[in-house]
């Protein structure tokens, strides 16, 4: 059963078509690799599956909710979104940055708070005393660490991620890559993420959806992709690599 239902989009920007009769269905503790060059629409597909943006044609459904028929607001604290300029507060502390929602939703007493900010720091393995810390006395490394904690706070069944390594040096890319492999391997979340890395896309999903002007061009494992591109444009990201 889908986790994730884009069917039938169309999604536009001003009078711009980026999504062009969109569709795809991800099921549940899936490591979907969203892959295409710029402009292709992977980033608009992402938008779509948490409401930051409406379709023009179609429906998103997500966890069995029509998002046209949803509260967003409810649905998105119980979705993970992590980005490339990770958005952390600079006047919040790192702890106060990553409980932030659950502090919002006054559901938790702080105690439980308190606990879950120190598992999350574990398990993206940050140490205990940058929770006192502000975003400006942080790497690029530790923010994007945050920033996945952050995501994290609530449990949430399904996490997307918007190129959320871009911006660091390679070798703190390749240890985050490491890192959200193994969130993933332990807790089982639906990941959906958007790369313009095939080698990237290889190392991390379990399928990889190759995206190209607003449409599908293969989806498939990343063996199928390495070993049988569907087309020319599958095979020139294959070669680059």
């Amino acid at each position: 059963m889908s986790v994730i239902s884009l069917k039938n989009i169309t999604a536009a920007y001003g009078n711009k078509d980026v999504l062009m009769h969109f569709n795809l269905e991800i099921a549940r503790g899936e490591f979907v690799m969203l892959i295409g060059t710029s402009g292709c629409g992977k980033t608009t597909a992402l938008k779509l599956m948490n409401g930051l943006l409406r379709p023009k044609e179609g429906s998103v459904v997500v966890n069995g909710n029509d998002l046209s028929r949803t509260d967003l607001t409810a649905l998105r604290r119980n979705l993970g979104y992590v980005v490339q300029e990770t958005g952390l507060f600079p006047h919040l502390t790192i702890e106060k940055n990553i409980s932030y929602v659950a502090d919002l939703s006054r559901k938790k007493d702080s105690k439980a708070i308190q606990n879950r900010v120190t598992q999350l720091l574990q398990l993206v393995e940050l140490p205990e005393e940058i929770r006192r810390r502000y975003p400006d006395e942080l790497s690029g490394g530790q923010k994007q660490r945050v920033g996945i904690a952050r995501a994290l706070m609530n449990s949430p069944e399904i996490l997307l991620m918007d190129e959320p390594f871009g911006a660091v040096d390679e070798i703190t890319r390749r240890r985050l890559q490491e890192e959200i492999g193994k969130i993933h391997r332990q807790q089982g979340e639906t990941i959906v993420f958007v790369t313009h890395d095939i080698d990237e896309a290889l190392r991390l999903g379990t399928r990889i959806v190759v995206m190209d002007a607003g449409r599908i061009i293969q989806d498939g494992t990343p063996e199928e992709i390495r070993e049988h591109p569907a087309t020319d444009f599958v095979k020139k990201l294959m070669s680059e690599r």
